[in-house]
């Protein structure tokens, strides 16, 4: 499938995972203003990577992908976009991303399911879930910690979750020194339950900023909050 946004062309035809809300809502939500490196741990087709890059033209992002097919197509779509010479798609593992590089943002839609049962392929089992080859939260949250910038006070640690395993991934962030900084709590309607938490961290405790983004209003549009939001990015 392809996907055509105001600045970008997103093709994820050979991603396990396809364009969906939660990367949109990751790519415009999580801190990039002040942002000079860049890292989208699971980049998949690339859309988060190129959302940064359109939000933060300052800022050099690299995208590292496990998938060989998943990353080609992240690199066809970086080539083609118009912030071409500031992204780079690396095909590798994030847990091995070595080097002496550091970030002062670092983003994730991670894979999240943690059933027994997992799909019928290897590639779509690594894109959605923690076992089968994913990454773990203990994982991600070790090589986050590892690749985030400790000099940069505004260095930041953002992912979009479920909610029912906020709790212990917001635990388990402890455990390697961040603080959760900042939540907003996603309901499709007003009155509905939860299903997705963006979540930013840091390494400084500050007072944690919480708010509640609403998709649709009553006549099943955009929201005035959901479009402001991505204003800059759906056609």
């Amino acid at each position: 499938m392809s996907f055509t946004f105001k600045q970008f062309h997103i093709n994820d035809e050979h991603c396990a995972m396809k364009v969906g809300t939660d990367g949109v809502l990751l790519g415009a939500w999580a801190s990039v203003e002040k942002a000079t490196q860049i890292l989208d741990i699971g980049c998949g087709s690339g859309l988060i990577a190129l959302m940064l890059a359109q939000r933060a033209r300052q800022a050099r992002v690299v995208g590292i992908e496990i998938d060989p097919l998943a990353a080609a197509d992240a690199k066809a779509n970086a080539e083609r976009s118009p912030f071409s010479k500031n992204v780079d798609i690396v095909v590798g593992d994030a847990l091995h991303y070595g080097g002496a590089k550091r970030f002062d943002c670092i983003v994730s839609n991670p894979p999240y399911h943690e059933e027994d049962l997992l799909p019928p392929t290897i590639q779509r089992a690594k894109a959605r879930h923690t076992a089968g080859g994913g990454l773990t939260f203990a994982a991600l949250l070790e090589t986050a910690s590892k690749l985030l910038s400790k000099t940069s006070q505004r260095a930041t640690f953002a992912v979009v979750l479920p909610t029912l395993a906020v709790s212990r991934f917001v635990t388990l962030a402890t455990i390697y020194g961040f603080h959760l900084c900042r939540r907003t709590d996603v309901v499709t309607r007003i009155k509905k339950p939860c299903k997705r938490v963006l979540l930013e961290f840091s390494w400084h405790q500050t007072t944690l900023f919480t708010d509640t983004l609403i998709l649709l209003d009553d006549e099943g549009k955009r929201s005035e909050a959901y479009n402001a939001l991505c204003v800059d990015f759906y056609l």
